[in-house]
């Protein structure tokens, strides 16, 4: 992979100015909180308009790599290597979620005010949910062709010469991935870099795209589907 100017103007957008957006979107004051939902557009608008842009993003890469004639086996498109180091980081971020699934359900049956905190923005009914959907496939597909199959190889080329090329480009990535969902809260950035350096570990071990967004659109559906059920509890 021979970096051009193209590529790194794409990692200046994804890299930098997406995450410094995400920084300045920041939660609201407490104070500030009703007057922040009550401004926001109805959800199903939040979640096509991600997605368009999730999609635009992963277009670009897409294109990126045709004009620059690369092939699309370097990006991703291709089987996965199955090893036991795959496997096992599969079974971890399964289990991570896990975790957090049950996590989150005790403390939503313990504090039931907790499952509101983020109802600004994801599913609490399944009328959110069924637009909720197209967000999930969006960004289970369309981060990882961006965060995984670009930046892993752009950051792993710019750093080629150096003997920790690919631990860079394993946490560079995670790192500006992670602080993209700012909005969510500082304790959900540090859960993603954990996850996100899971998900890389996968791809560059296995040299394949396929495990990563499945197991991404598989966690954001059950993530969403968890959320609307604990929400729908807690009316009743």
């Amino acid at each position: 992979m021979n970096v051009t100017w193209f590529d790194h103007l794409f990692f200046f957008i994804i890299g930098i100015v997406f995450p410094a957006m995400a920084f300045l979107s920041e939660r609201p004051k407490e104070e500030d909180e009703e007057n922040y939902r009550n401004g926001l557009p109805p959800k199903k608008h939040i979640y096509y308009s991600n997605s368009l842009m999730l999609f635009i993003g992963a277009l670009m890469v897409l294109t990126l790599w045709n004009v620059t004639y690369r092939s699309f086996d370097t990006l991703g498109f291709i089987l996965p290597v199955m090893d036991t180091m795959v496997i096992v980081l599969c079974g971890i971020i399964i289990a991570i979620y896990a975790a957090d699934t049950l996590f989150s359900y005790f403390q939503a049956k313990k504090s039931p005010d907790n499952i509101t905190e983020m109802g600004h923005i994801m599913p609490t009914s399944w009328d959110d949910y069924r637009h909720f959907v197209i967000l999930a496939l969006a960004a289970g597909t369309c981060e990882e062709v961006i965060f995984r199959g670009f930046m892993v190889n752009y950051v792993r080329e710019l750093f080629s010469g150096s003997i920790y090329a690919t631990a860079i480009a394993l946490i560079l990535p995670s790192a500006i991935f992670a602080v993209s969902h700012l909005y969510q809260g500082w304790f959900a950035v540090l859960k993603i870099t954990a996850i996100s350096l899971l998900f890389g570990g996968i791809y560059i071990l296995s040299g394949s795209l396929l495990l990563v967004v499945v197991i991404h659109v598989f966690v954001d559906l059950v993530s969403g589907a968890m959320l609307v059920m604990m929400s729908q509890r807690n009316k009743h």
